[in-house]
């Protein structure tokens, strides 16, 4: 998410030990009705999708609601941080109206003591009374804790404090600050000293069912954390998030499998209290637990329902819902561009997503993860066949269809379509892809279940590095084994940000394209139908065979490419352009745009 900082003013009604943003005076000019109205628009324009108003403190202005309210349009959330010590049930319904999503209440500790650290006598209770008044408003609530040595010994027990205190809020979550500088050098803590208090207070929230992440910006990195702390809680690490300034790069960072989003440590640390003890994240499963957009309720909304278009018997372009039953997944692909590590949903949501996707007429695709994991798939499957018109599909692994049994609770449940993920001709390659020894055999078992029930069946191979050099003979095993089964070739995508970007994940199109030529050959020898060339996961279109150009693909709607893809110089000339997506931009970064070339003529 594109978050963007807007300063109202800098003068405040407390004086935190810690704080490196107060100031006595303001300047004027700065915080000139106006001026904060243009810096607002500035922030906007940048792209910005969520827009922070903060201080000082925000509400020593009488014109915050008329800010917010500036601010407020659609694909903007505006955050306020604020120490809601100036709020009551009035104030907090004006922000309410005018366009407030979230309220970010700055609070270290729970009691009166912290009226010391603040400086101002009777400030926890004021800023209690303003909280309350936030949850009578019904405001998104988020409380900002910073963890210092004279506010560690308040903060463990305020979880529990804050749920109990707060009946009916509705909760984004604890926000923990472990800053770096500050006007009183006594109150920084080493990270030997801020990690167990980071770690108790994440424990005291996990009990009192609170979310808890670090600060984007000011927060230990994932190495100085014990090996075997679940510290992917704690952390929403992006790609580009390796830019930020005021960090250096220490030496175990060569080997850290997060590197490529985590900027390192902040240099005033090192210069302050040396260089930390340091055990970074090696493997690939800690890189996708630390790899979220903001936070994982954020992730979970990001990616439970993927929208897509399909092409109906009668020709018609249709639209299609992919909803993720579980993210849990018994494989381990690592060109996976699900957040498999993620909480499932509950049920009631899943039926409202199926419900909603039904009503807009379109075809119901129950994802994962691996679907199969869900303990009650037959009802969702059931559940879709009644709320659509077009049949419901699958997509799976297959394993669990060995169990014939099974296969046919979901056939009649209403399923009719399967779409399975092999990737390999061998359990050798298979398993290596899919880094789940002794898959291979159960999903052949699986599709030879599935075909033997009547269910219809596409067969989905992900072109790899891995793999690729088994593309004929991936052909070669479905015409022998399942004649007339389809088959749907992808190129691996680096899209997310869970998916390496390397060239030992993501091969060149230019040597993966003689092999798919010929493998696409067999299989129209072999008369299996061909699919997924013209979809986001194949190739650009130039690339594919030119008997398949002329094919009627439809055009590429605004938006549909999530912002993965672009079209490079060369698609320019291309009469397909308007109908192709494109090439994504990790692969551009890894190899460059020169093996496109476009293709003339007229478009079909």
């Amino acid at each position: 998410m594109r978050t963007q900082i807007v300063f109202t003013n800098r003068r405040c009604n407390q004086h935190c030990a810690f704080c490196t943003e107060r100031r006595a005076k303001d300047d004027l000019a700065a915080i000139a009705p106006a001026a904060v109205r243009a810096a607002i628009e500035r922030a906007v324009q940048s792209g910005a999708e969520e827009l922070v108003l903060t201080g000082g403190e925000p509400t020593l202005r009488g014109d915050l609601p008329a800010l917010i309210a500036h601010a407020a349009r659609p694909g903007v959330r505006v955050v306020l941080e604020t120490n809601a010590t100036l709020l009551d049930d009035v104030a907090a319904a004006r922000l309410r109206d005018a366009g407030l999503h979230r309220a970010r209440v700055q609070l270290s500790g729970w009691g009166a003591a912290l009226d010391a650290v603040t400086a101002d006598a009777g400030g926890f209770e004021r800023t209690l009374r303003g909280l309350r008044a936030l949850v009578a408003a019904g405001l998104e609530l988020e409380v900002e804790a910073v963890v210092t040595r004279s506010t560690r010994a308040l903060l463990i027990e305020m979880p529990t404090h804050l749920v109990e205190a707060l009946p009916g809020a509705r909760w984004h979550g604890l926000r923990i600050v472990v800053p770096v500088e500050s006007p009183r050098s006594d109150e920084l803590l080493s990270y030997a000293e801020a990690v167990p208090t980071v770690l108790a207070l994440e424990r005291a929230a996990r009990r009192a069912g609170l979310p808890i992440k670090l600060s984007p910006r000011l927060a230990p990195p994932p190495c100085v954390f014990p090996v075997g702390a679940r510290v992917d809680r704690l952390f929403a690490l992006t790609a580009g998030g390796k830019d930020a300034l005021g960090h250096v790069r220490i030496p175990a960072c060569v080997r850290c499998s997060v590197a490529d989003r985590c900027p390192g440590v902040p240099a005033a640390n090192v210069a302050r209290f040396g260089e930390p003890n340091a055990e970074p994240p090696a493997d690939d499963r800690a890189r996708r637990r630390l790899s979220l957009v903001a936070d994982v309720r954020s992730q979970i909304e990001r990616e439970l329902v993927q929208a897509n278009r399909f092409r109906a018997e009668d020709g018609r372009t249709v639209g299609e819902s992919i909803i993720r039953v579980v993210f849990a997944c018994n494989q381990d692909c690592s060109f996976c561009f699900v957040s498999t590590h993620l909480p499932g949903v509950d049920d009631a949501r899943l039926m409202i997503e199926i419900e909603r996707a039904g009503a807009r007429g379109e075809k119901i695709v129950l994802s994962g993860g691996e679907p199969t994991l869900h303990p009650r798939l037959a009802q969702l499957v059931a559940a879709s066949r009644a709320a659509s018109p077009h049949p419901v599909q699958l997509q799976t692994n297959a394993m669990r269809f060995a169990d014939r049994a099974y296969t046919q609770q979901l056939i009649d449940a209403g399923l009719t379509e399967a779409f399975v993920s092999l990737h390999g001709a061998t359990a050798a390659v298979s398993d290596e892809v899919t880094r789940a020894p002794g898959t291979f055999v159960r999903t052949v078992d699986g599709i030879d279940s599935l075909v033997e029930h009547g269910v219809g069946v596409v067969l989905n191979f992900v072109v790899c590095a891995t793999n690729l050099a088994e593309l004929r003979a991936f052909v070669a095993l479905v015409a022998s084994r399942w004649p007339g089964v389809g088959v749907n070739f992808s190129f691996v995508a680096p899209s997310a940000d869970v998916v390496p970007q390397t060239t030992q994940l993501v091969p060149r199109y230019a040597t993966v394209m003689p092999l798919l030529h010929a493998a696409i050959g067999d299989a129209e020898a072999a008369g299996l139908p061909v699919r997924g060339l013209e979809s986001m996961c194949g190739v650009p279109l130039c690339l594919v065979p030119s008997r398949y150009r002329g094919l009627d693909f439809a055009e590429v709607l605004a938006g549909e490419d999530r912002g993965e893809f672009v079209h490079v110089a060369a698609c320019a000339a291309c009469s397909l352009a308007s109908r192709c997506f494109g090439v994504r931009r990790g692969y551009l970064a890894l190899y460059g745009d020169a093996e496109l070339s476009p293709v003339s003529g007229s478009a079909p």
